[in-house]
């Protein structure tokens, strides 16, 4: 006889979880595995290892799901365990050195409502085409929300430091979607 597996709630599947249940894992894992290698995908270029980093992660979310205390939401728990595993892969692999000298990069104007016609996955492409470091300081600030002196911390590094790494990604992400337009206008052009 087949194991019949029935959805339950999110507060159901975290008391399962902090008691070890395996269905409540699998659930929790399946309900969440997409949305975190996500995350981890705008650090890492590499699928593997955000895979690796995805796994490690889970495991770390289950040996210390009993610490989640309930405030704000447990997405935004377990993102955080992910954003800080990526953070550590980053340090171990010590890729903090510029990949483009700041003077390199020109500011670019890009129409609005260019972002709005992108699909996901290409802006992700965009993000995993910066350096790590310009990535990983574009993520933290930007879309994870953190203020500089936040990212200072996280990267130990200094707080106009992660202004300058910040700065640098914008313009590199222009100078991308710049060129991206130019490629759109000349598919157009030529029909």
């Amino acid at each position: 006889m087949e194991a019949r597996v029935i959805d339950i709630t999110e507060e159901n599947m975290l008391k399962g979880c902090c008691e070890q249940d395996r269905n409540s894992q699998r659930q929790l894992y399946e309900k969440y595995f997409g949305t975190m290698s996500y995350v981890c995908m705008r650090y890492l270029k590499d699928r593997d290892q955000v895979y690796d980093l995805v796994q490690e992660g889970f495991i770390k979310i289950f040996q210390n799901i009993r610490k989640f205390e309930g405030k704000g939401s447990l997405e935004g728990w377990m993102r955080r365990i992910m954003i800080n595993l990526c953070l550590d892969h980053l340090r171990k692999i010590n890729r903090r050195l510029p990949d483009v000298p700041l003077e390199e990069v020109y500011d670019v104007e890009v129409p609005e409502d260019v972002v709005a016609e992108m699909e996901a996955e290409y802006i992700l492409a965009l993000l995993q085409d910066l350096g790590p470091m310009y990535r990983t300081v574009f993520n933290l600030c930007v879309i994870e929300g953190y203020a500089h002196k936040e990212v200072s911390k996280m990267l130990k590094i200094k707080e106009s430091t992660s202004r300058a790494y910040l700065t640098a990604a914008k313009k590199q992400i222009r100078k991308m979607l710049s060129e991206w337009i130019e490629q759109r206008e000349r598919r157009v052009k030529n029909g």
